[in-house]
């Protein structure tokens, strides 16, 4: 699909505002960072940052749809670069390995936000109250996938193999202390040995 010019500058802006975000959070932390910070930092005037988002809290909801809509391009892309390639169809568990590690990944370079957006989503006054659910979505299509494709037992259902791939995604959030200092091999490594082990009895025998 063809993007018009100010399309494509109002997209840009909106990603500037979010990395400018994220970028502050992360120096200031969140309680610290203001809105006229944000707008400076992007180097864009405070209305025009009220054109894309009206508080702080949108920064976050922001910067999780992105982190789900990239994280689905991401799959996408991977999967018809490597058949194009290849010439071979890989596994829907090779997707579902990918989109956590995709996630994973991506949340590492700016962790408190993630933790911030995690915590927020258990809280029903937050407009990230639920938000995390379309992670959910995800892995459920993905694992559903998986199963009529008969990597998982039918004796597993499909809501239980996604509560445990967000456990291992919630534990990376959580747990990881040392996760900023870890190189992508390493968190990739770490990621595969959590579903090898939390996933163990969910294949099919």
């Amino acid at each position: 699909m063809v993007v018009s010019r100010r399309e494509a500058n109002k997209i840009k802006c909106r990603q500037d505002i979010l990395k400018a975000s994220r970028r502050l959070f992360k120096e200031k932390g969140y309680e610290n960072t203001m809105i006229d910070d944000v707008a400076e930092k992007a180097e864009i005037s405070k209305a025009t940052l009220y054109n894309f988002f009206h508080n702080k809290e949108s920064f976050l909801v922001g910067t999780m749809d992105d982190q789900i809509v990239a994280t689905r391009k991401y799959i996408t892309g991977y999967f018809s670069e490597n058949e194009r390639n290849t010439g071979h169809h890989t596994s829907s568990y090779e997707k579902i390995k990918l989109a956590l590690e995709f996630l994973v990944l991506d949340s590492r370079q700016f962790i408190d936000v993630s933790r911030r957006i995690l915590f927020l989503n258990a809280c029903e006054t937050s407009p990230m109250y639920g938000k995390v659910n379309e992670v959910k979505e995800m892995f459920r299509a993905l694992t559903d996938e998986a199963k009529n494709e008969g990597v998982f037992s039918d004796e597993v259902h499909s809501t239980e193999i996604v509560e445990l791939l967000m456990s291992i995604y919630l534990n990376s959030q959580f747990q990881w202390k040392d996760i900023e200092k870890l190189t992508d091999e390493q968190c990739t490594a770490r990621i595969e040995r959590m579903l090898d082990v939390t996933l163990a009895g969910c294949f099919k025998k």
